[in-house]
């Protein structure tokens, strides 16, 4: 009886140590990896950015659609949007690591649009496919040199005026303590030499 019961727990360890790794699925996904060619640019400069796709997903191809970029300089400029870019493409991405590879141009902007944190902004990727999930996402660091940003300091002539006040208030301050310790100091020679002949 002991031998069964530890025959029978023994299969059933095995049984869950296989199922567990035979039902490991990969994450069905599709991976996006993207960069740009130089870590950071100037207002201005042109640039590239290298987007590559691969299906991960073990169950199925997949036809990718489109890949939309959005930069961090995106906006209606009057005449037209600036700063996003649609690729589109209409090729199969096979499954279980498809890979397609795409690379575009940009220029970043010398206006004001280009003026992004010292921490740098985020390039916005999507991938449309013909299967769910539909969409899939990423975001890539983008850092542009840092702009100077004008700095104004407001109603200054009343920092000037209180500066002044504070000035004068010192050397008035500074003139009291030295007359204060110039005169404890000094002893009044004629009256101690007085005061000694009329005791001695």
């Amino acid at each position: 009886m002991k031998n069964a019961i530890l025959l029978a727990a023994a299969l059933t360890m095995m049984l869950m140590i296989f199922s567990s790794a035979s039902t490991y699925a990969q994450p069905t996904t599709v991976n996006i990896y993207a960069w740009t060619d130089k870590s950071f640019y100037d207002p201005g400069e042109n640039g590239k950015l290298t987007i590559v796709v691969r299906n991960d997903r073990a169950d199925v191809d997949l036809i990718l659609y489109n890949i939309t970029v959005e930069y961090p300089w995106f906006a209606y400029t009057g005449e037209k949007w600036e700063g996003n870019d649609t690729i589109i493409i209409g090729e199969t991405l096979l499954k279980n690591g498809g890979v397609k590879i795409y690379s575009r141009p940009f220029n970043v902007p010398s206006d004001g649009r280009a003026a992004i944190s010292m921490y740098g902004a985020q390039i916005y990727i999507t991938v449309n496919v013909d299967k769910p999930p539909y969409h899939y996402s990423r975001q890539v660091p983008i850092y542009i040199r840092s702009v100077a940003q004008p700095m104004a300091i407001s109603d200054w002539d009343k920092m000037l005026t209180l500066l002044t006040i504070q000035v004068v208030l010192v050397i008035v301050c500074t003139i009291i303590l030295a007359a204060t310790i110039f005169l404890s100091v000094r002893r009044p020679r004629v009256v101690f030499e007085e005061a000694l002949e009329k005791t001695g």
